[in-house]
């Protein structure tokens, strides 16, 4: 499968159209990352989880991927937060960019190529200012640098937005000298008690859509094949850096546009001034399962939600998620003890992947490539329950490449299946069962003991004891139980 097999939806044209990068084989990314002056709540996990599963799709496609992520680490609400602690910027930046690069850990994000952060970029932004200043599309004014929007023929065709509707909506905040409402900063003059850095311009602070511009341009050249992040980022951050970069370079800034969804909490976006945000740290520390558990979970919930698409974060979807995820697992895990030796239909390898690739390539239709593996194990499952009698309906081994292709693309079942089904942790440990595992298999050797010796009463009530704790005993013909948690 090549890129112009995947297909895409461009914010810009509104439409479904053939991913083609510039140069064949390989792939410009550009998303945006986050400003660091709090913890990473989920919606910036379920932005990074859409970038992260686009970006292995590109990697399973064959291609070199050139991804950058930028880290905004000079920002009002930087300064704000460093006030209100009594703490140097840096120290407080430093903490945060550390709670991000553990959270990425914790949800499995691939790392990028790059990760430039704007205080040790200030001098390519200058320069893209100076590009700006030269060719008239810019303009100091009272100690700041401003874009001129109107010089700009294209400004609001991203967000599809006409300049008259923007207008009507805009105006000029104290303390600032603009030629025209729609205008915005691209150079910050310097304030009392605010960091500050020298520039042709005079001293101040980058503002912040430059940066991206600058970067993009440093790491990628003048035009990316792909720009993504939040549907919030659309306007006017992604408008405003399209407009600078197009009038410094004079080429098209991004060929593809690629938005997701919001995070929404009863139907209202997910949001830190909205004070209904969940943190990363605190989903993984509340959850009852092991890490590795949790990452996948999280995974698959949003996943199962197309990416354009607002996905509400509710205990019944959670559940909900869990359940279909072990249903995955439990197929996996008598997989695990079936024949190497091909049983079933010879295409069936070639089947199941082009179904799997097909959704991911079709718009990142994640849910339906879910689907996908539910198909899988639900033809496959009778086989396997049934002590694996007669010719498989499906190839064991499609099945299983056909899961371990869901690793590479989605980051989930890459869990050993054996230790989900149980919910073990290290040995001497507590799962979510409240059982060690040394508790569990002295309680299965008593049951069974005690069903040798047809003493079913007392097997029973072992079998309900582990049951109360979340245990399933599954008993198979010819050997020992399998063990499930629910």
């Amino acid at each position: 499968m090549t890129s112009s097999n995947i297909r895409l939806y461009n914010s810009l044209t509104r439409t479904i159209e053939p991913f083609v990068p510039q140069t064949p084989g390989e792939v410009r990314m550009y998303v945006c990352g986050v400003t660091v002056y709090d913890d990473c709540h989920l919606g910036h996990a379920r932005s990074q989880m859409v970038f992260d599963t686009l970006h292995r799709l590109f990697l399973e496609t064959g291609h070199r991927v050139r991804y950058v992520r930028n880290i905004t680490d000079i920002d009002d609400k930087i300064i704000r937060k460093a006030r209100e602690a009594g703490r140097p910027i840096s120290e407080i930046t430093g903490r945060y960019i550390d709670s991000f690069h553990r959270d990425m850990v914790r949800l499995g994000i691939l790392s990028p190529m790059a990760e430039p952060r704007a205080t040790e970029f200030l001098s390519g932004m200058i320069t893209l200012i100076e590009r700006l200043l030269s060719v008239g599309a810019a303009y100091p004014s009272g100690g700041d640098v401003y874009f001129r929007v109107r010089r700009f023929p294209g400004y609001g065709e991203l967000s599809h937005q006409v300049l008259a509707d923007l207008l009507a909506g805009a105006r000029i905040e104290p303390g600032e000298e603009k030629e025209d409402p729609l205008d915005f900063v691209l150079w910050k003059g310097a304030k009392e008690g605010e960091p500050s850095y020298p520039s042709p311009f005079g001293e101040g602070r980058p503002g912040w859509h430059i940066e991206c511009s600058a970067m993009s341009l440093h790491y990628l050249g003048p035009t990316l094949d792909l720009h993504g992040g939040g549907l919030d980022l659309l306007f006017p951050h992604h408008e405003n850096e399209r407009a600078q970069s197009e009038a410094a370079t004079g080429v098209t800034f991004s060929r593809m546009w690629v938005h997701n969804g919001f995070v929404t909490t009863r139907e209202t976006k997910m949001s830190k001034s909205l004070g209904n945000t969940r943190q990363i740290r605190n989903f993984f520390e509340e959850s009852p399962y092991p890490e590795e558990v949790t990452r996948e979970w999280l995974r698959y919930f949003f996943l199962s939600t197309h990416y354009r698409s607002p996905v509400d974060f509710t205990d019944q979807a959670l559940a909900s998620a869990k359940l279909a995820l072990d249903g995955l697992y439990q197929c996996l895990a008598l997989l695990s003890e079936a024949e190497e030796t091909r049983q079933g239909a010879e295409d069936d390898a070639w089947e199941f992947r082009r179904a799997f690739m097909e959704a991911l390539s079709a718009d990142l239709d994640t849910p339906v490539a879910l689907s996908v593996l539910h198909a899988a194990k639900s033809r496959i499952n009778p086989w396997l329950a049934s002590g694996r009698l007669g010719r498989a309906p499906a190839d064991p081994g499609a099945v299983r490449a056909l899961f371990e292709l869901a690793g590479r693309t989605m980051g989930v079942l890459r869990v050993d299946p054996s230790r989900w089904v149980t919910g073990l942790r290290e040995a001497g440990s507590k799962g979510p069962s409240g059982l060690t595992e040394e508790e569990i298999s002295h309680l299965v050797i008593l049951r069974e003991e005690a069903r040798k010796n047809r003493d079913f009463s007392k097997a029973d009530a072992i079998r309900d004891r582990l049951k109360e704790s979340g245990i399933v005993l599954e008993d198979q013909p010819g050997g020992p139980p399998r063990i499930r948690r629910i």
